[in-house]
């Protein structure tokens, strides 16, 4: 999965890399994940004032991901779960990390985003995969020179996953 983030906060999706997990054969063994979904690595690449955020993920009932027409009931524009990507952009203030939330009305575009559905096939409905985002700019301008993100999803079910943070990158 590939988003892009630019600067006028359009969205454009793509399937780039999900790896699914796919039964290719009776002889293998079967995963065994939880149903609620796990982040498993985060990684920011940057590149200037453009960054990559790289998030790696897994799924044992293979539902995570939004198809295009999931806009009602829990996913409708204006509800919690119309994101299933929930990034949170944090900077290390007098050495404590804090959070910065970002207001809609306000004009400010938070980091979140609608990741699309690779439904599973085969046997195995579980989901392993990455979900590339990428960010015409990945800092926010502050007095603050440290950041980082700390990544959540949702699965279609509304489950949530652990939280897992990228490494700490300098503003350039």
């Amino acid at each position: 999965m590939h988003i892009t983030r630019s600067s006028s906060a359009m969205l454009t999706l793509l399937c780039a890399s999900t790896g699914l997990l796919i039964g290719l054969s009776s002889c293998q063994k079967p995963v065994d994940l939880p149903p609620e979904p796990r982040v498993t690595a985060v990684d920011l690449i940057t590149n200037g004032e453009a960054g990559t955020l790289l998030i790696s993920f897994e799924d044992g009932d293979g539902n995570f991901g939004l198809n295009p027409q999931d806009t009602t009931g829990a996913f409708c524009p204006s509800c919690d779960f119309h994101h299933n990507v929930f990034c949170t952009y944090e900077e290390l203030r007098d050495g404590v990390w804090t959070p910065i939330e970002l207001d809609p009305a306000a004009g400010q575009v938070p980091f979140y985003y609608r990741a699309p559905w690779a439904v599973p096939s085969g046997q195995q409905s579980a989901q392993r995969g990455t979900v590339s985002i990428e960010l015409t700019r990945y800092y926010l301008t502050s007095e603050w020179d440290t950041l980082r993100f700390a990544v959540r999803l949702a699965d279609r079910d509304l489950q949530l996953s652990n939280t897992e943070r990228s490494q700490v990158e300098l503003k350039p």
